[in-house]
């Protein structure tokens, strides 16, 4: 028998057989067969093979990638919503889906620009990390902080900055693309056709449904409740354990001594009133600093003469500059320099330091000729003595202590953490700050520490959440900073049907009343298709027609928008009869509509800088629109998949 195994494996075909075997060994390895790689993704691109199957781009969007985006988006629209934003509502596979489609095409753009060998210098990576605020600690970049982000999202320096560079190249490709739209004046004058035209509105309301809704059985509450699960789900939670370090909190051991508050105080005094001022006037004969040497002696004889009248008794300097100073920055205000300030040079400096109120000095040369300077008088000082400030110097003497404490402890507190990422008691304990604990918080609301919404945002992020590292200092305010730790998490899930049936038989009756109303509005609509007129049909329900002559795109009030879209969606009428539609005001609230004029814009009525505005904005328009079918097209180039069940 082994005989003929051996000759059955002997011949030319086992040994190809045998050769592609040890080929794929020395690829791929035996511990991918003996250790299979997880998939743990939540979308993967991979660009078309260069060779066979291989070589091809590869990217993939890990699960944190889509989280931290889909947390930017849900903080940037609560801000935007306020109290109307509906975290629930936002929850949704297709919110999530679209989310995760931004990302895909921002990911695209980079690929494409590194497959093109497009590139981002390091000097500009390098400046928009130091630029981060994730990395820096009290106002500056911090390295330490730099390797404990980068580590608590499972990446390293070389990683990250080449992410950072593809997403600069995205964007980059992206407005490059958008900047090259272009609009000609034809298009300019067809999109102001459209986009001043005004139509003359009719329509009427559709009354509310007037058959009452029964109550709902059990059978379909249940239906219902399982077909909706999504509505009906408490809010993830989680309970954190925190170290807060606020500088004003902060014991100082120093004392303010006398010393240095009166030092301090000569540094600032300015601040406490003003200061003695010695105002200063001057006469300039101009002459050049390489005239002959008779030209500079008629200056100075001209300068003594100037200078002995100004010393003479009741002499007015002003007017002796007015008529005879060179200098045309001060001759008309009479040679007023202002208060005096080093500067002019060191030979001025000298000579006004040599004078006392009232007098004038000698002619002083300098390089632009001889100048006769008066010292014109002298404005005391209304500074605040030191005893009255001096409470306040010693507040700003402690706050500066408090502020070198408290850079002192974060920055320990931050060191301590990168030792050991996955405990916060150790830290605190060594360094004797006290160790709080939250109630349960959602990513919405919170209180005491959770009611910030950064202490919640980073609270909920993977690292802290699932991995259970302790957080970069969190900054709520200046010298106020917060490093958390999670400790307890419990995800959303399914509320049971008993605890919400009131909230189930509402939704319900409301979901029928809605579908009732869109139901006897659709039957109106069919009657005006089969030639029934608005008016007919407004008598036969008892609505009145309401009329709205010469509206523009713009409503005159956002309850009013689908009316107006509505009606700039048909087609313009003939001979004064449209086509109808219907628009939805609300849950249950539809109106029939129906156009009877439409009038374009006046191309004339539009003047060449609004025409040259209008231009720029229909090619950036265009240039958007291009934007987009770029990205298109590369998702017909690359292959994506999506993990939903991750996202």
């Amino acid at each position: 028998m082994l005989q003929s195994i051996r000759e059955k494996t002997s011949g030319w075909f086992a040994s190809i057989v045998l050769g592609l075997i040890i080929l794929t060994m020395a690829l791929w390895g035996i511990q991918s067969y003996l250790n299979p790689t997880v998939d743990n993704y939540a979308a993967r691109i991979q660009g078309p093979a260069k060779f066979l199957r291989f070589g091809g781009q590869a990217r993939d969007i890990s699960p944190d990638e889509f989280r931290k985006a889909f947390d930017q988006v849900r903080s940037s629209r609560r801000q935007s919503e306020g109290a109307s934003f509906d975290a629930a509502a936002f929850e949704t596979p297709e919110n999530k889906r679209a989310i995760m489609d931004e990302l895909i095409d921002q990911t695209l753009l980079g690929m494409a620009a590194e497959r093109d060998h497009l590139a981002v210098s390091k000097a500009t990576i390098q400046q928009k990390v130091l630029a981060m605020d994730v990395f820096r600690v009290n106002g500056k970049f911090n390295p330490k902080q730099y390797e404990l982000v980068l580590q608590g999202s499972q990446m390293t320096p070389a990683q990250f900055e080449q992410r950072l560079g593809s997403e600069t190249l995205a964007a980059i490709v992206h407005d490059e693309i958008a900047a090259s739209g272009l609009s000609g004046a034809a298009e300019l004058d067809a999109y102001v056709r459209l986009s001043r035209q005004t139509r003359d509105i009719r329509f009427v309301a559709v009354p509310p449904p007037t058959t009452p809704a029964a109550a709902p059985g059990e059978a379909e509450l249940k239906a219902w409740y399982d077909t909706h699960l999504a509505q009906y789900r408490s809010d993830e939670r989680v309970q954190v354990e925190y170290v807060e370090i606020n500088a004003q909190g902060l014991p100082v051991d120093t004392v303010a001594d006398e010393a240095t508050l009166r030092k301090r105080y000569e540094e600032v005094k300015s601040r406490f009133g003003a200061v003695e001022q010695k105002m200063v006037s001057h006469i300039l004969v101009k002459v050049d600093e390489k005239a002959p040497a008779a030209a500079v002696a008629a200056a100075k004889a001209k300068a003594d003469a100037l200078a002995a009248q100004a010393r003479a008794p009741g002499a007015d300097f002003a007017a002796l500059a007015r008529a005879n100073s060179d200098d045309l920055g001060s001759k008309a205000a009479g040679g007023d320099l202002g208060p005096y300030a080093t500067g002019f040079g060191a030979a001025f400096d000298k000579a006004f330091a040599a004078l006392q109120p009232g007098q004038v000095s000698d002619p002083v040369r300098l390089p632009d000729g001889w100048h006769v300077i008066q010292f014109r008088k002298l404005v005391a000082g209304t500074t605040k003595p030191f005893e009255e400030v001096r409470p306040e110097l010693e507040a700003e003497y402690l706050e500066t202590e408090r502020e070198t404490a408290f850079n002192d402890i974060s920055g320990k507190l931050v060191d301590r953490v990168a030792d050991d990422p996955g405990a916060l008691a150790p830290a605190a304990a060594e360094l004797k700050l006290p160790l709080l604990r939250s109630g349960w918080f959602t990513r919405s609301a919170g209180e005491g520490i959770a009611a910030l919404e950064p202490v919640r945002k980073v609270a909920f992020e993977d690292p802290q959440k699932v991995d259970r590292q302790v957080s970069d200092s969190i900054e709520v305010s200046p010298n106020h900073i917060v490093v958390l730790h999670v400790i307890d998490h419990q995800a959303a899930a399914p509320l049971p049907l008993a605890a919400v049936r009131a909230r189930v038989t509402t939704d319900l009756l409301a979901d029928r009343r809605a579908k009732l109303a869109k139901t006897q509005a659709d039957a109106l609509l069919a009657r005006t298709r089969k030639g029934e007129t608005i008016d007919a049909i407004a008598a036969s329900i008892g609505q009145p027609v309401s009329e709205m002559p010469h509206i523009g795109r713009q409503p005159p009030g956002p309850q009013l928008a689908p009316l107006v879209d509505a009606a700039f969606r048909l087609p313009r009428p003939v001979a004064g009869k449209g086509e109808s539609a219907i628009a939805k005001l609300g849950p249950d609230q539809y109106v029939l509509v129906t156009v009877t004029a439409a009038v374009d814009g006046d191309t004339k009525s539009v003047d060449p800088a609004t025409r040259a505005q209008q231009r720029d904005v229909l090619a950036r328009m265009r240039g958007a629109v291009e934007a987009e079918a770029y990205v298109k097209g590369l998702r017909s180039q690359y292959t994506i998949k999506v993990a939903e069940d991750r996202l």
